[in-house]
């Protein structure tokens, strides 16, 4: 039998195109035909864009490359329209557009040389296009919704772009001299702001829509941080920035934080232009984005993955360096605690469920390709890669690194051409295993510790029964009798069970004590007991930033009821002092909150207010305010946010705070809700916001009817056309204080997530399903929930794993 299959696989091999069936997308098989024949590929394009959005984008194509195949060649196209007419080589040509794809005859094509010409009309799908402005978002493989092209990653091609634009419309474009994959082609056009900056020789570009000269002003900051990065990324690479220009617009409503399209980076304006008082977290997050996509210059841009399967890659060294570099510019903060905070925590959020997967995934097309992404890629990643750098060495593994943007430069690569280089490098290391169970398994070793004779035994066990071992480094701390304090001692767990010689019984164990390992450590009852007093001898923040990790998981996995969890957190809550440990302590408190009875939530929150007006960190108190003012259900508390939102009492807070504290008063003050409304809405100055206001408010109507209306609405991929907007009126609809008038919305939603993932842009399927899911916790929800999960068996494992993810929290306790 087994020979059988490899003959017939070896016939299909040598089938043309057209015989082995096209697919709807861009097939591994069709990429792997076409990079094999095709080569130096040029795109001359020019696109006319009308101001009135309801006229069609069109455009004409002139691609130039060369050609060694002997079949019909697919050109990628799923826009809005072809005429089948198109000049390949100067003769004109009746060719058939099917399956999303326009295919050239190869009676057509010579070897060597060949230009194809044709017009077309662009769908409006990635075009993103509002009323005076539009940018272009390609990743994965929406380039062929705008024009025709090759559109996979492993061929690199040159642009030259022409745009006919209304007058007064500025242009951005990542059309550059050298070559780049279609996802990283963009461009932006429309009425913009615009700000220039000079900084080491290089002249940096923004366009901008922003009207507040407040945050405009923060521009200054953001160059400064842009030619921070690129300094930083140049010397640790040993590469100057690889590409002819550096610009970047900030726009409103943008669905991701930021795209890398070299030299037209695309920010959110949310993240980059921040309010008169930022907190650390938010200052340190603008700065992290800014470097993660200016690192993408060299890893992403630079040197590509071959295939989408390891788009991981760019995603892992941006991240990566983005923390990297965060050190320089912020040497105040502890970077290990923001790793945990940034990365350790959001990686474990997946990890820890029952949807979660490998870092490395099967993709067996492109249209797929947006179900790949998430917290697994964009955080766990990194956690595996300083893991990576632990066993290697830092000198070893940058010189890897070096060798290896210089092999791959202006071209792709895949992850196991750097595991080689390393391995070649630092056969020590064993890295080929250490990949084999970080990157190419799920999941995340459960760790046990215990006292035996004089020895710490500990022990690693993977919940999923297939014997794995993670090998990693870490730190345990042994809680010492008659007040000799907490003594941390080095732990190296390369295989399934490591003894360390201690000596005399500890009183406690306090496992991964500075949290650099990467699990699930289970703690012993007395571990757990005697938390809060060794907190009180912690001097270093790290150190508490790990315990109070510990405590989560525990509470988590049942080990801590939710009484004395809540009690401790929020102690500690209210006695610690650096902004980013208690900022988590913020997040720990809610997630156990959401776990009360509507009952309990009420009684909860005036220990949560109380926080928040005597919390002595004034970004812990705009945190807390922030959160509360999304979620309070008692009256007390209601009427508290109503007055500070009246008065606009709190000069911490910024306009968004403002909106988002009407949003949900809105709605728990139905008998106000148009009063409320109307009074923010007359705040709003900037007409981006008000656009967005008018979009998102209709979901605090009282009116049940109206509601329903209004979720059936964002069923239609039409209304839906800003994400963002879409996701928080979601949101808004399945608040936790219309429950369970609102458990109606669970089924139609769960069922609509198909035709999500196929129409959204990559993130929008898990932002869709927080959105719906985030605010439910009855039983009656939970129980549709899990029947939904249970009767969809065969569905799509990558979105029933997205499932999984998002109901984590409303599953957790449910039997």
């Amino acid at each position: 039998m087994k020979r059988m299959v490899f003959l017939s696989l070896l016939i299909l091999s040598f089938l043309p195109l057209k015989a082995q069936g096209l697919e709807d997308g861009v097939s591994l098989k069709l990429a792997q035909y076409r990079s094999q024949h095709l080569s130096e590929i040029t795109y001359n394009l020019h696109f006319d864009i009308p101001a009135e959005r309801e006229k069609q984008v069109t455009g004409h194509a002139e691609i130039i490359f060369q050609w060694n195949g002997d079949d019909d060649l697919p050109l990628d196209f799923c826009g809005a329209g072809f005429s089948g007419t198109c000049l390949v080589n100067k003769k004109k040509l009746k060719v058939e557009w099917e399956r999303e794809h326009i295919i050239i005859p190869k009676k057509s094509l010579k070897k060597g040389g060949n230009v194809i010409s044709l017009d077309f009309e662009a769908s409006n799908k990635a075009l993103n296009r509002s009323e005076d402005y539009m940018y272009t978002i390609f990743v994965p493989a929406l380039a062929r919704s705008v024009f025709p092209c090759f559109d996979q990653p492993d061929l690199k091609a040159k642009f030259v772009l022409d745009l006919k634009v209304p007058e007064g419309w500025k242009q951005m474009t990542s059309a550059d001299s050298h070559p780049i994959p279609t996802y990283l082609f963009s461009f932006v056009a429309g009425k913009f702001q615009e700000a220039t900056a000079q900084k080491d020789g290089r002249n940096l570009r923004a366009l901008y829509r922003e009207t507040d000269a407040k945050k405009t002003a923060q521009l200054v900051k953001v160059f400064d941080e842009a030619a921070l990065s690129i300094r930083w990324m140049e010397n640790y690479t040993g590469i100057k920035y690889p590409f002819d220009k550096y610009g970047f617009v900030v726009l409103p409503g943008y669905q991701f934080g930021g795209m890398e399209h070299p030299g037209a980076i695309q920010f959110t304006d949310r993240e980059v232009f921040l309010g008169e008082n930022p907190t650390p977290d938010e200052e340190l997050t603008r700065l992290e984005l800014i470097a993660h996509e200016t690192a993408h210059m060299w890893f992403g841009d630079l040197v590509t993955m071959k295939w989408f399967d390891d788009v991981w890659t760019k995603e892992v060294f941006a991240n990566f360096f983005a923390a990297k570099i965060s050190r320089e510019q912020f040497p105040d903060i502890n970077h290990d605690l923001n790793f945990l905070k940034a990365y350790q925590t959001r990686a474990l959020a997946t990890d820890r469920t029952d949807g979660t997967h490998p870092i490395q995934q099967e993709l067996n097309n492109l249209k797929d390709a947006g179900l790949l992404y998430g917290n697994i890629i964009y955080d766990k990643a990194p956690v595996m890669m300083r893991k990576l750098e632990q066993q290697t060495g830092t000198d070893i593994f940058r010189n890897s690194l070096q060798k290896y943007l210089k092999q791959f430069e202006y071209g792709n690569a895949t992850w196991d051409n750097l595991i080689d280089i390393i391995n070649a490098e630092c056969p020590q290391a064993e890295v080929k295993t250490f990949s084999d169970v970080w990157v190419k398994e799920k999941g995340l070793p459960t760790i046990y510790t215990r006292y035996e004779n004089g020895k710490l035994i500990i022990t690693q066990k993977d919940p999923w029964e297939r014997g794995l071992v993670w090998k990693q480094k870490f730190k345990m701390g042994l809680f010492l009798p008659n007040d000799k304090g907490i003594k941390s001692i080095d732990v190296d767990m390369q295989g399934p069970q490591t003894e360390v010689q201690i000596g005399k019984k500890p009183y406690a164990i306090l496992p991964n004590y500075d949290g650099s390992g990467y699990g699930r450590f289970v703690m012993d009852n007395l571990a757990c007991a005697e938390e809060e007093y060794a907190w009180r001898t912690m001097p270093q923040e790290l150190n508490r930033y790990a315990a109070i990790m510990n405590l989560y998981e525990n509470y988590l996995m049942g080990l801590i009821k939710p009484g004395q969890y809540l009690n401790t957190m929020n102690t500690f809550l209210m006695n610690e002092e650096n902004p980013l440990v208690a900022s988590t302590l913020c997040d720990y408190l809610i997630s156990a909150y959401d776990d009360l009875d509507i009952g309990s939530k009420k009684y909860f929150e005036y220990y949560l207010y109380n926080d928040a007006l005597n919390h002595p960190a004034k970004s812990i108190r705009k945190k807390m305010i922030r959160i509360l003012s999304q979620c309070c259900l008692s009256s007390s508390v209601v009427n508290s946010i109503y007055d500070l939102w009246q008065k606009k009492a709190d000069s911490t807070l910024d306009e968004r705070d403002y909106t988002n504290m009407a949003y949900h008063l809105a709605i728990m003050k139905p008998d106000k809700w148009q009063e409320i409304l109307q009074t923010q809405r007359s705040r709003i100055q900037n007409s981006d916001e008000q656009r967005a206001f008018d979009y998102i408010s209709r979901a605090c109507n009282p009116d049940i009817g109206v509601q329903q209306q209004l979720f059936q609405s964002l069923l239609d991929v039409k209304n839906r056309s800003v994400e963002p907007w879409s996701a928080k009126m979601l949101s808004l609809l399945n608040t936790a204080a219309r429950e369970p008038l609102n458990n109606g919305f669970l089924t139609l939603g769960l069922n609509e997530i198909r035709q999500i993932q196929q129409t959204g842009d990559i993130f929008f399927t898990d932002n869709w399903l927080g959105a719906l899911l985030g605010g439910h916790s009855s039983n009656e929800a939970k129980a549709m929930v899990k029947s939904w999960i249970l009767t969809h068996p065969n569905y799509p494992e990558p979105l029933l794993n997205k499932v999984k993810v998002n109901a984590y929290y409303l599953l957790r306790n449910y039997r």
